[in-house]
């Protein structure tokens, strides 16, 4: 669940992002709200609450020409887990699933960038 929560930041990070031709170094615009880590849960076996993280850093590198050069770094606060339901996220930060004190962020760091269609 983190591993696509972070590939979800870092898609809709590079995405929202004003980006030029060659390669550059991008950090994660948190403060002027166009970057969000957002993940949507199973709850019941009937609906899926959306939640986010709060707290999170990362940096990106992109160059359109060469794809496979670029890079991305994301780093998450776990304890800032917010699913506006109180109960809900006590149990998420639980050892049932986060385990947040024990493990207080988490991190993704690209292996592998491949363009896998047309545009971005």
């Amino acid at each position: 669940m983190i591993r696509k929560t972070l590939l979800a930041l870092s898609a809709a990070a590079l995405f929202s992002t004003s980006l030029s031709a060659s390669a550059a170094e991008y950090k994660f615009d948190k403060e002027g709200q166009h970057a969000f880590v957002q993940f949507r849960i199973q709850h019941l076996g009937y609906s899926w609450p959306y939640g986010s993280f709060k707290d999170f850093d990362g940096s990106f590198t992109f160059d359109e020409a060469n794809p496979a050069a670029d890079k991305v770094n994301v780093t998450i606060n776990t304890n800032s887990l917010d699913t506006n339901h109180a109960e809900r996220d006590k149990h998420l930060r639980s050892a049932d699933f986060l385990n947040t004190g024990k493990f207080p962020q988490a991190s993704f760091s690209s292996t592998e960038v491949k363009k896998t269609g047309q545009g971005l």
